[in-house]
Parts: C-alpha cells; sequence; structure tokens
C-alpha cells in the first residue's frame, strides 16, 4: 500500500520539488519508505530508502529531480518488511520499466511461482512487483502496451492501482483495480501529473479527472489512451468525472478532510474490503490450527485493542466452540502468566505493534513455552517479529491518536480467525466460512452510504450535548465491549468523563449518578434475550430525568438518534461503534479541541 505521485512534462523539466512536494502530502498513505524513478537520459534510475519522505528525501534528494517524467511512492508496509528491498518504485529483470503501487494483490504468490519458473528474478517480498514482472513477460510478445496492461489487470486480482514508468516509450502505463488514481494538467498543460488521491494536485493542476474501476492506460507527452478492461473500449477523458483541485491548505495533507480522525472514519468501508485480501490463507490456517490445538488460549491488548479482544470471547464461543480468556496486556504478567505452559497459545492484539506492554506479556509468554499469534497493523513491528505466526490487518496507516478503522478492521480479523478454528472444530462448515467473508464485504459496501448520514446526524446532535462533562455509556451483549470503546473515545477526542457500562450493571448504583446533568447513551442489544432489560433500564434512567439517546435497529423509543442496520450478529459492533466515534469527533470539534492529537496522549505506549 501507499501513495503514489508521477509528473510527466513536455518540452519542461519537472518543476523543482513537485515530487518531494506530492509525496509528501502523501504521507498520510504510508511512512515506512519512500522512492523515486526517473529517467536520466535514457537511463532509469532509482533512489529510494526505508523511512519517513522528509529523512529519506534529506539523503537521497527529491527536490531537485532534473528529468522531464518521474515516479514517486511513499509505502505503507502491508507485505514484505519495511526495508530498502521492499520500498517502491520495484523494477522488471531489465530495468527498463519501474512500478509503484497501492493497495492489495492477492494472487501475488501463485503468479511469482510461475513467473520464476519462466526465469524471473524477484528483489522483494512484495505483491507489487508481480505486476512489473508480468508486464514484462507480456511485452515480450505484443509491443501494444495497452494490450498488455489489459492482459496485466485482468489476471490479477485484489484491490490496487500501479503506475509504471516505461523507459523504452518514455511514457507512464496506469492501471486502476479499486484503488483510487487521478490524472492533473498543469495551468498551461506542459505537465501531467498522477496521484492516489485529489488534494495531492492543489497548486499543481485546477482540474483533475477521477479514472474509474477497471481502466488502464498509457499517458506520454503528447496523449492520453485509456481504455477500460470491463469493455475494452477506448475511454475519453471528458467521459470521466472531473474535479476541481481546490482545498483549504491545511487540509491538503488529509486527503482534503479538516482532520485526521474524521478522514480515518470515513475509510472504514475501503479498509473492512482490505481485510480479508490483507490476511492471507496459509497464515490464517497455520494461527487457527495452532489455536485449536492449544490447551488454553489468552488473547491480550491494551486500550481499543482490549476492546476488540472483548469481542473476540463471541467469535470464538459461537463460531469455534472455544473458551478464551480475555485480559488486558498490562495487567496480564501479574495475573495469568503464572498459568502459561508449553501448549498455551497466546493472541496477542496491537494496532501499532509496538506497545510495551503487550511486547512485555509476549515475551514473558514465550519463555514459558507460550505460541503467539500476532494481530496487528504494522507487519514491520516488533510483535510481528516477536510472533510465531501474524496476521496484518492492512487497515493502511492511522494517524489520529483515537483509533477509528483500525477497531473495526481488527474485528473483521477476528471473525476470520474465529471462523478458520471453526472450519477445525466442526462448529462451521468451508462454505459458511466463505459466507462469513462475503458478509465482511458486504457490510462495507453498506457502511459507505451509511458513514455520511451517521455523520449529519451526529454533527447536529453534537451541537446538542458538547456541554455534558460526564456520560453514560451502556450495552449488554457484544455491544458491552462497544459500550467501552465508545466511552474510550470521548475521553480522548472529546476529553469528556465518559464511562462504559453493561446494561444490567447500570441499576447497581451508577444509576445513583443518572441525573439531569448526566447524558446517558444506550446501545440496543441484537440479542433477543437482552432487549427487556434495555428496556427496563431505558425506563429507570428517563424517570430520573437523564439526558439519553439510543442506538437502536427497532427505533421503538423516542430517544433514537441513529437507526442502526440490520445485520447479522458478529457484524453488529462494527456498525455500532460508528456512531460513538463520530459522537467523539464532533463533540471535540465543537469545543475546539485538537482531536487528532489529545493532550497528554500518544498513538503508541512504548515506555
Amino acid at each position: 500500500m501507499g501513495g503514489i505521485f508521477a509528473v510527466i512534462c513536455k518540452d519542461t523539466r519537472i518543476p523543482r520539488g513537485a515530487i518531494y512536494e506530492g509525496l509528501r502530502r502523501l504521507t498520510y498513505r504510508g511512512y515506512d519508505g519512500a522512492g523515486v524513478a526517473f529517467l536520466r537520459g535514457d537511463l532509469l534510475e532509482v533512489r529510494k530508502a526505508p523511512g519517513h519522505i522528509e529523512n529519506v528525501s534529506k539523503n537521497l534528494d527529491f527536490v531537485n529531480i532534473d528529468s522531464d517524467i518521474a515516479l514517486g511512492h511513499t509505502r505503507y508496509a502491508s507485505r514484505g518488511w519495511p526495508v530498502y528491498e521492499n520500498t517502491h518504485p520495484l523494477t522488471e529483470c531489465t530495468r527498463r520499466v519501474a512500478v509503484t503501487g497501492d493497495g492489495i494483490i492477492e494472487n501475488y504468490e501463485e503468479i511469482k511461482s510461475r513467473l520464476e519458473k519462466l526465469g524471473h528474478v524477484f528483489s522483494s517480498r512484495t505483491d507489487t512487483e508481480v505486476a512489473v514482472h508480468l508486464l514484462e513477460e507480456y511485452l515480450k510478445s505484443t509491443s501494444s502496451r495497452v494490450e498488455a496492461l489489459l492482459r496485466v489487470i485482468r489476471e490479477l486480482r485484489g484491490m490496487y492501482s500501479l503506475v509504471f514508468l516505461d523507459s523504452s516509450t518514455r511514457s507512464l502505463l496506469v492501471v486502476q483495480s479499486g484503488q483510487p488514481l487521478v490524472i492533473g494538467f498543469s495551468p498551461d498543460k506542459s505537465c501531467i501529473y498522477v496521484s492516489s488521491d485529489l488534494p495531492s494536485l492543489y497548486g499543481f493542476a485546477e482540474t483533475a479527472y477521477i479514472l474509474e474501476e477497471g481502466t488502464v492506460g498509457v499517458i506520454s507527452r503528447d496523449s492520453i489512451d485509456l481504455y477500460s478492461s470491463i469493455s475494452g473500449r477506448r475511454v475519453e477523458l471528458e467521459q470521466l468525472q472531473a474535479k476541481r483541485v481546490k482545498y483549504v491548505t491545511e487540509y491538503v495533507e488529509k486527503g482534503g478532510f479538516p482532520h485526521y480522525m474524521i478522514k480515518e472514519i470515513y475509510e472504514i468501508p475501503e479498509a473492512l474490503k482490505k481485510v480479508p485480501l490483507a490476511i492471507m490463507e496459509k497464515y490464517l490456517r497455520l494461527a487457527a490450527m495452532i489455536i485449536q490445538g492449544a490447551k488454553k488460549v489468552f488473547v491480550i491488548g491494551t486500550g481499543t485493542s482490549l476492546h476488540a479482544a472483548m469481542i473476540s470471547t463471541y467469535y470464538f464461543s459461537e463460531l469455534a466452540g472455544l473458551s478464551v480468556n480475555v485480559i488486558s496486556a498490562a495487567e496480564f504478567p501479574y495475573s495469568l502468566l503464572e498459568s502459561v505452559e508449553t501448549g498455551t497459545v497466546v493472541v496477542a492484539v496491537s494496532q501499532s505493534g509496538e506497545t510495551t506492554d503487550v511486547i512485555t506479556s509476549v515475551k514473558q509468554a514465550k519463555l514459558r513455552g507460550a505460541v503467539v499469534v500476532g494481530i496487528t497493523n504494522n507487519v514491520g513491528s516488533r510483535l510481528a517479529l516477536e510472533s510465531n505466526v501474524y496476521l496484518p490487518i492492512g487497515a493502511g496507516p492511522e494517524i489520529a491518536v483515537p483509533a477509528t478503522k483500525t477497531f473495526i478492521a481488527t474485528l473483521a480479523g477476528f471473525l476470520m480467525l474465529s471462523s478458520y478454528v471453526g472450519v477445525y472444530t466442526g462448529k462451521l462448515t468451508s462454505s459458511e466460512y466463505g459466507g462469513i467473508l462475503n458478509s465482511i464485504k458486504d457490510l462495507a459496501d453498506k457502511l459507505k452510504n451509511l458513514i455520511p448520514d451517521y455523520d449529519s446526524k451526529i454533527e447536529k446532535l453534537a451541537q446538542e450535548v458538547y456541554e455534558y462533562k460526564n456520560m453514560y455509556l451502556a450495552g449488554s451483549g457484544i455491544t458491552y465491549p462497544v459500550a467501552l470503546e465508545g466511552a474510550l473515545k470521548l475521553k480522548e477526542a472529546a476529553l469528556v468523563h465518559a464511562e462504559g457500562l453493561q446494561l444490567g450493571e447500570l441499576r447497581h448504583g451508577p444509576l445513583a449518578l443518572s441525573v439531569l446533568g448526566l447524558l446517558t447513551v444506550l446501545i440496543e442489544p441484537i440479542e433477543e434475550q437482552a432487549k427487556q432489560l434495555f428496556y427496563k433500564v431505558l425506563r429507570e434512567v428517563e424517570n430520573r430525568y437523564a439526558r439519553i439517546f439510543t442506538l437502536e435497529v427497532t427505533a421503538n423509543t423516542k430517544h433514537a438518534a441513529i437507526i442502526l442496520p440490520q445485520v447479522e450478529r458478529h457484524l453488529y459492533p462494527m456498525v455500532a461503534i460508528i456512531p460513538l466515534q463520530l459522537l467523539a469527533y464532533h463533540t471535540g470539534v465543537v469545543k475546539g479541541l485538537p482531536v487528532d492529537t489529545p493532550p497528554g496522549l500518544a498513538k503508541t505506549i512504548t515506555t
């Protein structure tokens, strides 16, 4: 994954600093490495290194690229560790074509194996490299770049975009297959820009065209030839959606959003779709076999990861017939470490993969003979290194301190893992597992429309409730951990004293504080046996004149602020948490708070 930024100019050189500035604006798409390929005369030169774009450019000078064509990339490591060999751009065997990519190629291993038998030599462990070798292979039998690109896109499966720099024709070759690519022109039409997003073109282009899914094309200094891989027909630029490149300057580096937090909430559908692509089946199978054969299973995490781990107990119990023990990684060494022995499996969850409490617990458990299964969003992390097998959720970079899309992606990862374990324990069939994968993808499509609707409603609600200094959030069953996570988001982004509770526990003491000055948020349970408790608690809170709003599926009460969709039970936490994330965000914005960087908090606790 990552951000792509390319330029080709006619009768002029690339403007000084254009490549660097474009990549810097795309840092939110990846910060594990950066590189540029360009032509020096007729020779292809590649400058790249792992690390943040600013540090890499200081050493390799991305500001002064003296050429009329260049292809840049800032990388997020989703396949392959953040090392030099895996940093883009990547080249084929003849080093005449370079490629950069965004997204995930699902079937890269089988294609790589076939190409290696044909004599291709690979230099990286990334999925993107197969694309440039595949193009090289097809160009042996055709001189048509378009025909070769059509064969490439029809063979590669996944969600990805690719941009190649072809030194033989001095052109850029583009492929859009589910990941965004836009084309823009400089005001004087002397340069053509290709990028992963529209805001990065601010100041370089006035108008940009958005490539449709399934588009391939060749961009030279004099022409742009685009074709649909679905129909095979030529696509004219005028047929594409065109947008003016106008943004408030401070929004440019956030993909056009005012804050990273809201941007990342809107990225939830894309993140959900990537999880089944990022978690390769051979590693999922291995992790499932390890867990299925374990004497004991502990699931550990902290903060948001701990709440995801709590929801996983419902998944493992109902889908795999396993009872797992969930505990904070900060508490694990003091309470349950003594019971770890050979045959114990520790499932360790950390979005960053660097949380010290998690790493410490993992190391101590391994010393006692435990096998570690890691779930992380960072393949180059200490957790990935310490794990016997790790599952990357592939949600993409998350910059805001309050975790949003990674929480839901982690739930999807747990759902896949527990379901696969269920196949081994006999609770599920392979076709039922396939149905769960499809349900994750279907939910992603549904959320594309739901999130904007939630957003507008919650933004108005935040104007009413932002003055409340204390809140209760309560759920039951599988939404109890959702209440805990929603309360955490309100603490982080809105600096509100919020307490997450189980619905029944609200009646055992906390109800005494439920008065006029306290906001109570109640989440309707999806379990039928818990709905009676929901209505009973609702009436008791009403009797105390507390301010109430509810998240409901049935919309049976006058307090329903958000109507949640009818979804399968195990997906319910993924839809129920989004309004609470939005409430935390908009409440923080109304209060004028730095929602992306709450005071005193860091994205990762490493001390």
